[in-house]
Parts: C-alpha cells; structure tokens; sequence
C-alpha cells in the first residue's frame, strides 16, 4: 500500500514537472513577445522599412545611406540590388518578393477557386518572410526592408507597418517616381489655368469606390501610376470627363538619367503617339 502511494505521488510529482516545464516554455515566449516593443524602445529601432529612390542609384537619399550602415539584416528585391550594393557590403542580404502585398488581411473563403489559390501561396510566402524578420528580431538584429521610390506612395511593402506594429517600425521615405516625372516634365505640375491641386492614382481596383471616371470628374491634374494598367483602357476612362484637347503626358523610366523619356500629346491623340505594347512597367500618365 505504501508502495503504491509513493508511485503515485512520483506520477504526480512528475506530471507537475512537466506542467512546470510547460508553462515556464509558454511564459517565455509570451515574454518574449511582449517584451519587443521595450527592447526595441531601449536599443533604438530593429525594424525598418527604407525608401531608396527610382531611377539611378544617385536618387537614394543621405537618411537611407545611414540607416543602411548601420542595419544588419537586409531584405531587398532582387530589382534593387544593384542600386544599393555599395551600402549592402557586410550585410546578411535576403531577398523578399514584390508581390507579397497582395491580398495581405483578406479572407482566402471570400474568392473564387482560381484566385483563393493565389492568395494561399501568397500567404505562404509572406508567412517565411515574416517569420524570417521576426527571428532576426529576436536574434537582437536590427532589420531592414528596401522598397524603390517612396514606400508609402504605392509602395509594395506598405503592408509591413501593420504586420509588424508591434516592432514600432521607423519609415524612411525616398525620393518617389512622382516627383522625378515632374523633374522630367519640367513643371510645378500643382499650377495651371484653373486648379491647384494634383490628384495621385492608380487603375481601378475590385471594390474601390475612388474610381478613375469618379475622380476625373473634378477636371484638375491627374497622375496615374499605371503598374502595368491596359494604356488604351486607361485613357478611354480619362475621356469620359476631360475633353479631346486636354493636354496628356507620358513619362517614361521616370529618374533615369540615360533612358527617361517624356511624350506629350492630348486625350485625342495620346494614342497614336504611345506604342502600347512597348510601354515599361515604370511609366506614369499626367
């Protein structure tokens, strides 16, 4: 009898110390967790989401060179690399795609079947990079995601602040395609005739009540990032409020010193001076 108790006060010892185990495992990683945004405010910023120009390597700005010093982990796409690989030297360079964006906090049940199998690959991926900056986070590294131009101007990384909030990232802008074209253009596209204003935008999107016709309705200036929009498609919308001789330029590798390239002509002949299917990904429609 006196046996049997002593087992069963052994079991029971041993199941405590597994429990014990357990919960000590559990209240370190929640620790852990909770403890990164003090961290990171007691050692300065670990994550950063960094602009670093279009075009030319010479647009980056002195704010991004710095902070490209002194991080030691790098995600950047393989687009960019060239550009900054002076400032990548030492570094753990990773890559990270573009397209991780893309139905970032959407639910995979609300799509069809073609499209909810994009969104979960999609989602697979950006679950790696994640846990990827995460780890390197907790390694006590400091991180830093590049994105061309300005980040948070239809940039592809914009997503990260709110995935990574709890790391209280720090932005860093950059010089944006927009204000190249308008270098390019050679014009303070915020005057004309009759408005001041500039309305920045993009094509259409699913569900997206600020529409190309919407917004045209306003007949100021417009710049259109196009991302690879359909050109003829994207000009038909614009004609639906602005008139035929409405003035209409096309930039063309906008901060690119050897290859930038302006087109200028009006709503009705715009067409028939733009090749279509030659047109870059980086172009934009004023």
């Amino acid at each position: 009898m006196m046996r049997e108790r002593r087992e069963h006060s052994m079991s029971g010892l041993m199941v405590n110390k597994r429990l014990a185990v357990s919960e000590l495992f559990a209240l370190a990683l929640w620790l852990g967790a909770s403890l990164a945004p003090a961290l990171a405010a007691e050692n300065g910023p670990c994550f950063y989401l960094v602009g670093v120009g279009p075009g030319d390597p010479d647009l980056i700005t002195v704010r991004a060179v710095r902070v490209l010093e002194k991080v030691d982990v790098v995600f950047c796409p393989r687009s960019l690399r060239k550009n900054v690989a002076p400032y990548l030297e030492d570094k753990n360079v990773l890559d990270v795609d573009w397209f991780l964006w893309r139905y970032y906090g959407q639910d995979p049940s609300e799509l069809g079947a073609n499209q909810r199998r994009l969104c979960e690959e999609i989602a697979r991926k950006r679950r790696v990079f994640v846990s990827q900056v995460r780890c390197a986070v907790r390694a006590g590294k400091t991180v830093a995601v590049l994105s061309p131009g300005d980040p948070l101007i239809y940039g592809p990384h914009a997503w990260c602040l709110e995935e990574f909030e709890d790391l209280e990232p720090v932005v860093i802008p950059g010089l944006s395609c927009f204000n190249a074209a308008n270098a390019a253009l050679g014009r303070d596209v915020t005057k004309s005739r009759y408005t001041r204003s500039v309305i920045l935008a993009a094509d259409d999107w699913p569900g997206m009540i600020d529409t190309i016709e919407k917004l045209s309705a306003h007949r100021t200036t417009m710049v259109l990032f196009t991302m690879k929009a359909d050109f003829d498609e994207l000009v038909r919308k614009l004609s639906v409020n602005y008139p035929a001789p409405t003035p209409v330029a096309i930039v063309k590798y906008a901060g690119y010193a050897e290859k930038e390239e302006v087109v200028r002509g009006t709503l009705a002949t715009i067409r028939e001076q733009v090749d279509s299917e030659r047109l870059p990904f980086e172009y934009l429609i004023y």
